[in-house]
């Protein structure tokens, strides 16, 4: 008998990203809802979203290249859980609960971020979701991903509303910002994982069996311009740092992603192309969406899905790294804004 030696290498795989045909909003409860922010109509209980419940609801249509394989999820209304469905094995279960991992929460450092984790055993797949919702729960956002194990890997997010869209009206400020916190996970994973469950002495013959490996995180702030006039947005995504799964102390300054010129639709979504800022490298590309909400759109959630050279990154000898973020982020000058970052 021996402990299977784990690398210590962190080793990138090829995310899978398949759209999914099922409603992606859609709670595995005895009620259904089109939300995870509403409450459940027949219930009276409050739901366990963020939301009131009330009004219309916009859910929003979350693109393929941004949901990945995301199927579903709802946070529970204290924000100590998600419950998720993706497109790949998470759980025996239909429905897999992720616990908030505080460890992971700690590691990531941004306000109002929660980071999630699940593995059932030692030998199964280690997944994680970073959320977080608005001040007032009319809109979230969850991004989720799988550690690497038998040469594939999941990704994929979700932003949601609650609510109808409600632009700043004429005569209002509508050249406004919004600021704050961004969060991602990534294809860049370690066997040597600190949250991962130790798999113990394994048989002989099990020298070949790939252990299950936990994924890196990226925390960075997200800065975006928005004119209701024209009914469009930019912006960039800056001081983005990768930490090491191995020891989250251990970080490594990524280069800024320019979020190029979108439109807003009439539901108050965006979608648009990703690149990295001019003169700076690696290359890349992608795109980011996302969705307004509240009184006079006070708040933004939204996703990104980016590719690029992962050479040299906590020592990975090379490869495509491919990273699904996500941000729920306040207008400043709205109460709850980050006053360092609103100018």
């Amino acid at each position: 008998m021996k402990r299977r030696a784990i690398a210590t290498s962190l080793v990138l795989l090829a995310a899978c990203s398949s759209g999914s045909g099922e409603n992606p909003l859609q709670s595995g409860e005895e009620c259904i809802r089109d939300n995870p922010l509403q409450a459940c109509e027949d219930s009276g209980s409050g739901g366990s979203g963020g939301g009131s419940g009330g009004g219309s609801s916009a859910s929003g249509n979350v693109p393929d290249d941004l949901a990945g394989t995301l199927a579903k999820f709802s946070f529970a209304s204290d924000m100590d859980s998600v419950t998720v469905t993706i497109n790949g094995l998470d759980s025996g279960s239909a429905d897999a609960v992720y616990a908030r991992n505080d460890a992971l929460t700690s590691a990531l450092g941004l306000d109002g971020y929660v980071a999630y984790s699940l593995q059932e055993d030692p030998l199964d797949r280690f997944f994680m979701a970073l959320g977080a919702a608005s001040e007032d729960g009319s809109v979230a956002a969850a991004a989720v991903g799988s550690g690497g194990q038998f040469d594939a890997q999941y990704q994929g997010g979700i932003y949601a509303r609650d609510g109808s869209y409600d632009p700043p009206g004429a005569g209002e400020d509508q050249l406004v910002t919004y600021a704050g916190d961004y969060a991602a996970l990534t294809n860049l994973g370690t066997r040597d994982g600190a949250e991962l469950l130790d798999p113990g002495t394994l048989p002989d013959d099990y020298d070949e069996f790939d252990l299950p490996g936990q994924p890196a995180m990226i925390r960075g702030v997200i800065f975006l311009n928005v004119s209701f006039v024209d009914n469009e947005v930019n912006g960039q995504i800056f001081n983005r740092d990768i930490i090491d799964p191995r020891d989250t102390d251990v970080s490594q300054r990524l280069n800024p992603v320019t979020l190029e010129l979108s439109e807003i639709d009439s539901n108050g979504e965006f979608f648009g192309a990703a690149s990295n800022a001019a003169g700076s490298s690696p290359t890349i590309t992608g795109s980011y969406g996302g969705i307004f909400g509240g009184t006079d759109a006070a708040y933004v959630a939204g996703l990104t899905n980016l590719s690029w050279d992962a050479e040299g990154v906590l020592g990975a000898s090379g490869g495509t790294a491919e990273e699904v973020g996500m941000f729920v982020l306040t207008q400043c000058g709205k109460p709850g804004s980050v006053a360092a970052l609103c100018p």
